[in-house]
């Protein structure tokens, strides 16, 4: 059981280190503060993203900023519309969305991406569902979840080039 984590922790603590290194210049005065840094910051990567997790395929995520780049222009556009319009067309609601993606990271990243386009948050996922609440009701909140789980999925597979 302890060598399916080991390994993996090992890795990270040494790229962890590494870059703590880099950004010290190694200065020895900081390795005592370093080593807390870096214990801690990979017991906190474990926990985020265990070891057995599905691969993420760094090509396939870098695909996907433009798409978010895109959606969050959009999203400010609205934004922007809503707060110059006199009228503030708000309709706030809730939305339970199914969730397809494994749990775990790729979850995690499907939340922090939506939450962060404006007028839409991701309370949190319960029961495989994710609960998004919305200043407009009336947009296809649904279709969205699924448009960008769509585009996650590929980032997190296991078995495709």
């Amino acid at each position: 059981m302890q060598s399916l984590w080991v390994r993996p922790a090992v890795k990270r603590a040494t790229a962890l280190a590494l870059v703590w290194l880099a950004l010290t210049g190694a200065d020895p005065g900081a390795l005592a503060l370093g080593a807390i840094a870096v214990a801690a910051a990979t017991w906190l990567s474990l926990r985020l993203r265990p070891a057995g997790a599905p691969p993420l395929r760094p090509l396939r995520a870098a695909a996907l900023v433009p798409g978010f780049v895109w959606r969050s222009f959009l999203a400010g556009l609205d934004v922007a519309r809503r707060a110059f319009d006199p009228r503030l067309p708000l309709a706030p609601g809730w939305f339970v969305v199914p969730a397809r993606l494994p749990d775990g990271s790729p979850r995690v990243i499907m939340g922090g991406e939506f939450s962060l386009l404006p007028g839409t948050l991701v309370a949190g996922t319960r029961n495989d569902r994710f609960l998004v609440h919305v200043l407009d009701r009336n947009s296809d909140v649904a279709q969205s979840f699924a448009d960008g789980e769509d585009e996650l999925l590929g980032a997190f597979d296991k078995g495709r080039p």
